[in-house]
């Protein structure tokens, strides 16, 4: 009973610890791409306004050409590390195995048997196979073959 209660334990630590990663991943992807999304739409919008002020201000065009180019490097972060996408799919994950905590906690199906703590361990290791399985073909997809 004892070796029971232990498993269950180490079940519940395993699944947590991954609830945790996958919540704190989603966390941060999403504060990284708001705030690039947020300064992209600010420094737009003060473009057009600082060129108003091209004539009576001698710096306010490189002011605009500094603006500009900001512009073009957080929409090349956004596009190249891809925040939105890592935030929706760490979210689904996180999502996901605290569906399963849930489950586990009340005893629901399939987790009211004896065995409680191998069958979420079982379903854990599904859910990130699969997110693995998902990142790995993402990645072997941006690889470009060689032309030769």
């Amino acid at each position: 009973m004892e070796d029971i209660k232990e498993n269950d334990r180490n079940a519940e630590n395993y699944l947590n610890g991954n609830l945790d990663y996958y919540d704190e991943k989603s966390v941060l992807n999403k504060k990284r791409y708001t705030t690039l999304v947020v300064l992209d739409i600010i420094l737009s919008a003060l473009i057009p306004f600082t060129t108003l002020f091209i004539d009576t201000f001698s710096a306010a065009k490189y002011i605009v050409a500094l603006m500009g180019s900001i512009i073009t490097v957080v929409s090349a972060f956004n596009a190249t590390f891809g925040y939105h996408k890592l935030w929706i799919e760490y979210r689904m994950v996180a999502e996901a195995l605290k569906h399963q905590k849930d489950l586990y906690i009340n005893s629901c199906n399939p987790y009211n048997c004896q065995n409680k703590g191998e069958i979420l361990i079982s379903i854990v290791n599904s859910i990130l196979e699969k997110e693995n399985s998902n990142w790995r073909s993402t990645e072997l997809s941006m690889i470009k073959p060689d032309k030769t």
